[in-house]
C-alpha cells in the first residue's frame, strides 16, 4: 500500500480546513443532497464528501457507507487532493498503490474510486467529493464533468456556511456593542441635559462659584461625549473599510507634544504631570491621524485612572527595526483578568475613572486595530495600586510601499 505524501501547502491547507469550522458537525441537508445526486449520476452505490484532516478523513455527508471516518493513511482522498482534476482509480485491486489497502481487501471492498478535489477560492484542497463502487467502473465524460460541477457546489456550500457563521458573529457583536454603547453614551448627555436645564432655570440667581462648578461639569461631560463619539466614528470607519491609511515619517516627539497640549486642562484638573521623554528627532513610520488617535486614547486613559498628583510618562526605545513606545501612569492599575479583556470588543468592559469619568473601553479596541494595521503589537503591564504601562510598536523606518485604504 502506498501512503500519499503530504501536500506541498499542507500547513496552509489544514488552516483553511479549520477556518470553515465544519469538522465533526451534524449532517446538513445541502451536503446530503449533493452526495445523493453524485451517486445517482455516476451510478455508484457509495458517494462521500470527505474532508482530509491531519490524521483522518472525515465524511461530512455519505451515502452507502456506515463509517464516519477512516485513517488518513488509508484514504484514497489523500491521493486525490494532490491533483487538480478528478482522480480516478478504475480497479483498485489491480493498482499497485491500493491493491493491498485494507479498504480494498476488506470492507467496503473498494474497486472503483473517483474523487473531485474540493478547491477553495485561494487554491487550498480541503478534501473531495468522491464516488465509490465495489466493482471496476469507468466514468463517461458527462459523469466526469458532473462530478467536477458538484464538487464546486460543495465548496460553494462551505463558503455560504462560513459566511452565515461570520454574519451571525458580526451581528451578535454589533448588538452587544451598541447596547452597551447606548448605555454609556447616555451618561454624559444626561449630565449635559441636567446642568444646562439648571442653568436655564436659575442662571440669573445662581452664585458665581456655583456657575463655575456647573461649567466645569459641563466641560467634563462634553469631553467624555466627544471622546466617545470620536472613537466610535474611527472604529466604525475601520469596520467599514473607510479609514484612509497614509503612512509617512512622523516626528514622535512632536506628536506626543500635540496630544499633551490637547489634554493639558484635564491633566491640570487632577494635578497630573505630563512628561514627554521621547528623544528629540525620534521618527516612526505611521499614519499621522491614526497615531494621534492612538496616543490620545492612551494618554486620556492614563489621566482617567490617575489619582490627584499623578504622572503620565511617554517614552520610546528602538526595538530592532521598530520603535517601542510606552505610555506609563502611576494610577490605580488593574487586575490580570481585566488586562485580558482590555483589547477585545467581544469582552467589552467599562470602568469609571478616579474622578468618575465614563467610557466604553472602545478606545483600547481602536488602539489595537490601529497598531495591528501598522504591523505592530500592543500590550499592557499593570498591577493594582501601582499603575499601568501600555506599550506598542511601530515601524521605525520609512517603507517604499504605501497603502491608500484599509
Amino acid at each position: 500500500m502506498l501512503v500519499a505524501p503530504l501536500a506541498a501547502d499542507e500547513s496552509q491547507r489544514l488552516d483553511a480546513l479549520l477556518r470553515y469550522n465544519i469538522l465533526d458537525t451534524a449532517a446538513e441537508t445541502a451536503y446530503d443532497d449533493l452526495v445523493e445526486i453524485a451517486a445517482h449520476i455516476c451510478q455508484t452505490p457509495i458517494a462521500l464528501i470527505s474532508l482530509v484532516d491531519r490524521d483522518r478523513q472525515w465524511f461530512k455527508a455519505r451515502v452507502g457507507l456506515d463509517a464516519e471516518q477512516t485513517h488518513r493513511d488509508l484514504a484514497f482522498c489523500s491521493h486525490a487532493i494532490l491533483h487538480d482534476d478528478v482522480f480516478v482509480v478504475p480497479d483498485a485491486s489491480k493498482d499497485e498503490r491500493f491493491y493491498d489497502n485494507p479498504l480494498v481487501t476488506g470492507d467496503p471492498d473498494i474497486r472503483f474510486y473517483a474523487g473531485a478535489p474540493l478547491i477553495t477560492t485561494d487554491g487550498r484542497k480541503l478534501g473531495t467529493l468522491c464516488v465509490i463502487d465495489r466493482q471496476p467502473h469507468t466514468l463517461q465524460d458527462r459523469q466526469y464533468s458532473a462530478l467536477q460541477a458538484l464538487s464546486r457546489q460543495v465548496v460553494s456550500q462551505l463558503e455560504l456556511r462560513l459566511y452565515a457563521m461570520q454574519m451571525r458573529d458580526i451581528n451578535a457583536r454589533k448588538d452587544r456593542f451598541f447596547s452597551l454603547l447606548s448605555h454609556d453614551l447616555r451618561s454624559p448627555f444626561n449630565v449635559l441635559l441636567g446642568f444646562t436645564d439648571k442653568l436655564r432655570r436659575s442662571a440669573a440667581t445662581e452664585e458665581p462659584g456655583r456657575v463655575a462648578e456647573i461649567a466645569a461639569a459641563l466641560h467634563r461631560a462634553s469631553t467624555q461625549a466627544n471622546n466617545l463619539l470620536g472613537n466610535l466614528l474611527d472604529w466604525s470607519r475601520f469596520q467599514l473599510g473607510g479609514m484612509v491609511y497614509a503612512p509617512q515619517g512622523v516626528d514622535l516627539t512632536e506628536a506626543v507634544k500635540r496630544v499633551f497640549d490637547l489634554f493639558s486642562q484635564q491633566a491640570a484638573a487632577k494635578a497630573v504631570t505630563l512628561d514627554n521623554r521621547v528623544d528629540a528627532g525620534t521618527s516612526v513610520y505611521a499614519d499621522p491621524q491614526m497615531l494621534h488617535s492612538l496616543l490620545s486614547n492612551l494618554v486620556f486613559n492614563g489621566i482617567k485612572f490617575s489619582n490627584e498628583g499623578g504622572e503620565i510618562v511617554v517614552s520610546c526605545d528602538a526595538a530592532g527595526g521598530a520603535q517601542r513606545v510606552v505610555v506609563a501612569d502611576k494610577g490605580v492599575g488593574m487586575a490580570a483578568e481585566k488586562q485580558a479583556q482590555l483589547f477585545s470588543i467581544d469582552r467589552y468592559c467599562s470602568t469609571p475613572g478616579t474622578d468618575g469619568e465614563k467610557g466604553t473601553g472602545l478606545g483600547m479596541v481602536l488602539c489595537r486595530e490601529i497598531v495591528e494595521h501598522h504591523g505592530g503589537e500592543i500590550g499592557v503591564e499593570s498591577r493594582l495600586g501601582a499603575g499601568s504601562s501600555f506599550y506598542f510598536t511601530l515601524p521605525g523606518e520609512v517603507k517604499k510601499e504605501v497603502k491608500e485604504t484599509v
